[in-house]
């Protein structure tokens, strides 16, 4: 199967919002919190809004679609976040929305997201707005080992280093050897417990990777 990786148009985020709620499943509890009922017709309607809002308001950001050449399936997507001389709002505390039903689903998502975002923005800070975040990537399950994940991250650290910077990812604790591979260096695994308020929810992982900038 070839594929072709190209950039992400509005009338392609309802795929790559399915693409990306198929590849995590129920995996991934912070997915799930980003993304409440994504598994639903509702709530993959709504992440699918939300996606195209960043599109559309972030110039820092770039969609991703991996396309199969034969049949014009969108079979991967991700999402790549290219700071160039540039600090983004790093503000974690801003309202979020109202995705989340209610004011308590509502700040239990921001108290977690803050949490995630401990390490990246740390990173851009370090680096004064010159590096590269992957922020997501997914492959729909039925087309994954087919090299669809290898071309997403290909599109970023070829951008990395035309622009001589870092790239960064938090990875899925299990699929970090992807990244190693397009040379990723694993720092460590990250464990954010829920705050005590909600103890006994489910706590988020992830596996943090660093690309050095090629001289």
């Amino acid at each position: 199967m070839g594929v072709k990786v190209l950039e992400a148009h509005d009338a392609d985020m309802a795929r790559i919002f399915e693409v990306f709620s198929l590849a995590f499943a129920r995996n991934e509890p912070f997915f799930d919190v980003l993304y409440p009922q994504h598994w639903t017709d509702a709530g993959r309607k709504a992440g699918a809004e939300r996606l195209q809002t960043i599109k559309n308001s972030d110039p820092q950001t770039t969609f991703l679609k991996a396309v199969d050449e034969s049949t014009g399936e969108i079979c991967g997507a991700a999402k790549w976040n290219v700071y160039d001389n540039k600090m983004p709002d790093l503000d974690t505390k801003k309202p979020l929305g109202d995705h989340w039903g209610t004011e308590d689903e509502a700040e239990f998502a921001g108290k977690m997201i803050e949490s995630f975002l401990e390490l990246r923005n740390a990173a851009i800070k370090k680096s004064n707005g010159n590096l590269l975040s992957l922020d997501i990537l997914g492959i729909d399950p039925a087309h994954q080992r087919k090299g669809i994940g290898g071309a997403l991250v290909s599109w970023g650290t070829h951008r990395a280093d035309q622009l001589g910077v870092e790239a960064i990812v938090e990875s899925s604790v299990f699929g970090k050897g992807l990244y190693v591979k397009s040379g990723f260096v694993f720092v460590k695994d990250v464990r954010i417990q829920p705050p005590e308020q909600w103890a006994g929810r489910e706590a988020a992982e992830f596996a943090w990777l660093v690309r050095p900038k090629r001289q």
